[in-house]
């Protein structure tokens, strides 16, 4: 530190940004973006409520933050899996990671080598996939964030299945943006009975025998 630098007039900020984001996103993860007060995530950080709205503007401001903080990550650590991938197990094993199942990271690594990020241990699921079960109860900026997010995932979605499709590995007389809906709707199904306490192995086979009504009969996934 440069012992030369004048001190700043009046109460200094005491609040880091960044420390808190983190702590709010372990907690949203956790427990749910919507189960989480303001006061507990003040009282972790050693900050005040009024210092916090003065940062985010709001409670949303905040959320929205944790939630680009993490879709940022998903967008450069998965979503080029994606467009990389020519192989249909990378969509089971994308469901499977999210149940913490162990999967072949051939196929799908998701944000397991990531050094931005780490799953709190006790979390469930993937923090997107959960905070968009809740978005009908989040406010504005938070459900911007939830949407931008969702429009570069099913581009780069639809890329990938389509890529199936052309190598027979999909059935073919599917509309892309029909399977993307599926597929999606499986994976908030998995962090639903997950979240209720369904066993994995359970979920697993539901999972399976869902998403097989619209893979090529030949193909074999195990």
């Amino acid at each position: 530190m440069n012992k030369n630098l004048k001190k700043p007039v009046g109460r200094p900020k005491t609040l880091d940004r960044s420390i808190l984001i983190d702590i709010a996103l372990n907690e949203y993860w956790l427990y749910g973006i919507n189960n989480v007060s303001l006061s507990k995530i003040a009282n972790l950080a050693k900050v005040s409520r009024p210092g916090i709205y003065k940062e985010f503007g709001d409670e949303d401001g905040l959320k929205y933050e944790v939630i680009i903080k993490y879709t940022d990550i998903l967008t450069t650590e998965v979503i080029p899996q994606y467009y990389k991938t020519n192989h249909i197990k990378t969509m089971f094993y994308h469901i499977y990671s999210t149940l913490g199942y162990p999967v072949d990271k051939k196929y799908f690594m998701g944000i397991s080598k990531s050094n931005k990020i780490k799953k709190p241990i006790k979390a469930k699921g993937c923090l997107f996939e959960k905070s968009k079960l809740e978005k009908h109860k989040l406010n504005t900026k938070s459900k911007n964030a939830i949407d931008s997010f969702e429009k570069i995932r099913k581009k780069a979605f639809k890329n990938y299945l389509g890529r199936l499709q052309k190598t027979n590995q999909l059935d073919s007389s599917l509309k892309l943006d029909d399977i993307y809906d599926y597929f999606i709707a499986q994976l908030s199904l998995a962090q639903c009975l997950d979240m209720n306490g369904s066993k994995k192995e359970n979920i697993k086979i539901i999972i399976d025998t869902a998403l097989s009504s619209i893979v090529n009969p030949k193909i074999t996934l195990h």
